[in-house]
């Protein structure tokens, strides 16, 4: 669902603020919400 990775992206968004990324998000579409997410999620696994 849809909510489920949204709200995981806000936690990784946490992890990484380092990277400045939360400023931008709130302009981003819906799939630029999920490249974002698939890049921090890559990311965390490592």
């Amino acid at each position: 669902m849809i909510s489920d990775w949204l709200e995981r992206l806000e936690t990784l968004l946490a992890r990484f603020s380092h990277m400045g990324l939360e400023i931008d998000i709130a302009s981003l579409s819906l799939i630029d919400l999920w490249g974002v997410y698939c890049y921090l999620s890559r990311l965390a696994e490592s």
